[in-house]
């Protein structure tokens, strides 16, 4: 087992639930920082390091990172989470942590919460650590909120054009390429790895829905506007409505379009398909 210890952040999160087996596989030297230890066992199950941390609880930060090497920084989207991952950073400098490797995303939008995550980088670039920025692109898991209505209907809606494509990422890549840059240590340092599977349309995508589903799916493109009417229907906090209309404008420019090779570079497979994400989650858009 490595002797430097790892401390997880989000490890019961969408990419942290795939993150967790790779890291023990590994054998990492690991502690998880989790909210409820009872809970958190359930979903990773036992043989694992679990401390109680709060990353709105500067104190118990504290506590859970005494011996940390590296922070592994990773929250879900939150409207505080500027100030609850600043609470994590000043927890690590104050444990003497060596190095931080954040979860972020692509922070040249103007929506908040990659407003967030370029403010953290920067605090965390200019805090003496060493570091390393994960910058994973549209994950094939929000297809699961955008598709939803598959499992009653033969059609989804966005406000993307046509002729615009988006790069989506598999999580399970994003834990790959994770896992490989936690265990291989000062190989990364300083760099800011942006992550991204292939770029379809959403034409495509569709296209790639009815193939594997065997239906005939359709996409349904919207004016912004009334895409926005759609997402306030919803119920969601004014929050996210702001950041998903910010980024679904910023996406429809085509500036999410961008493809690169971080996933084989680093992990030495190519990246997970768009056609294996839905093939291995068929269930979630197949009618009961």
């Amino acid at each position: 087992m490595s002797e430097h210890l790892i401390a997880i952040t989000g490890a019961t999160g969408v990419t942290g639930q795939h993150l967790t087996p790779r890291l023990t596989a590994r054998g990492l030297n690991t502690r998880y920082l989790v909210r409820d230890i009872d809970k958190a066992r359930q979903t990773l199950g036992d043989g694992l390091d679990l401390v109680s941390a709060d990353l709105d609880d500067r104190a118990s930060l504290d506590r859970a990172l005494e011996g940390v090497h590296t922070l592994y920084l990773n929250s879900g989207h939150s409207p505080v989470l500027e100030e609850q991952q600043t609470n994590a950073i000043e927890a690590a400098i104050n444990a003497g942590c060596e190095r931080i490797v954040k979860l972020s995303g692509n922070i040249d939008s103007p929506a908040p919460i990659p407003e967030a995550h370029k403010a953290l980088e920067q605090k965390i670039a200019t805090c003496g650590t060493r570091y390393t920025f994960l910058r994973p692109n549209f994950y094939m898991t929000n297809l699961l909120y955008v598709a939803a209505g598959l499992k009653e209907g033969d059609s989804f809606t966005s406000a993307i054009p046509r002729d615009v494509t988006i790069s989506m990422t598999d999580p399970r890549d994003v834990a790959d390429l994770t896992a490989t840059v936690l265990a291989e240590d000062d190989k990364h340092d300083g760099q800011g790895h942006y992550q991204t599977g292939t770029a379809p349309s959403l034409d495509q995508v569709a296209e790639t829905f009815s193939r594997v589903l065997d239906r005939d799916i359709r996409y349904n493109v919207v004016d912004v506007d009334v895409w926005e009417d759609m997402v306030t229907k919803r119920g969601l906090p004014s929050w996210l409505i702001e950041h998903q209309v910010k980024m679904i404008g910023f996406a429809a420019n085509g500036a999410y379009s961008y493809v690169t090779t971080a996933t084989h570079d680093i992990t030495g497979h190519p990246p997970r398909t768009l056609g294996t994400f839905i093939t291995d989650h068929a269930a979630a858009f197949t009618p009961d």
